[in-house]
């Protein structure tokens, strides 16, 4: 049960946060973006808008987080050029204000297999919440198999919640709100996924695994 978790793998990120001299036009405090590097995702807050910051103690201006995933490419580089390709990427997105301010800090960490890379098979090497080999070990986080259909840090919040759930012997969805129902368009095509198995006979395997 523990050695096959050694054949799940990780990805790399860039967590940065830049600290500006003057405050900048953020439309929405959490956004998801992608286009300046081939195969990278990214992420970026408002962390001033999220934690009601009034300024910052280095230059009184916003504070913004960027993260990048699948990143190995971005974790050579040095500060420097990181902080300077950061800056660029916020200026083409947030437009004048943000090219209007200086950075005067910025912080940097580099993760290097860090987050989890899910793909085709690794679903069967994920841990159950409770271990079958050692009763008492519970598992979570977003790595976890779950039926709840949470994703990322929602999922790490939902899994320590019905790990405690077992822990105290109530029943595993205790006090967690589910998921609202699927839309039409998704319901159906899980609908034909699933009738499509079963025809083709892979069980529990993806169409993936299959073709892989």
């Amino acid at each position: 049960e523990f050695r096959r978790f050694a054949n799940l793998r990780g990805t790399g990120v860039l967590a940065t946060r830049l600290y500006l001299d003057k405050m900048v036009d953020i439309p929405y405090s959490a956004n998801a973006c992608w286009g300046f590097d081939k195969g990278i995702g990214q992420t970026f807050f408002d962390i001033s808008k999220l934690h009601a910051i009034e300024g910052n103690e280095h230059g009184g201006g916003s504070i913004i987080e960027v993260d990048y995933y699948h990143a190995a490419s971005l974790l050579v580089m040095d500060d420097e050029s990181i902080v300077t390709k950061v800056k660029k990427d916020l200026d083409v997105m947030l437009g004048y204000t943000c090219q209007q301010a200086q950075v005067v800090d910025a912080a940097i960490v580099r993760l290097p297999n860090a987050v989890n890379w899910y793909s085709p098979g690794s679903y069967a090497n994920m841990p159950d919440i409770q271990s079958k080999s050692i009763p008492n070990v519970y598992f979570v986080g977003d790595i976890v198999k779950t039926k709840h259909g949470s994703w990322s840090q929602e999922k790490a919040y939902v899994t320590g919640a019905e790990a405690a759930n077992l822990v105290l012997g109530r029943p595993i969805d205790t006090n967690i709100i589910s998921l609202s129902p699927d839309e039409l368009h998704v319901a159906a095509g899980k609908q034909l996924v699933s009738i499509s198995k079963k025809i083709l006979g892979l069980g529990d395997q993806s169409f993936v695994d299959f073709l892989w």
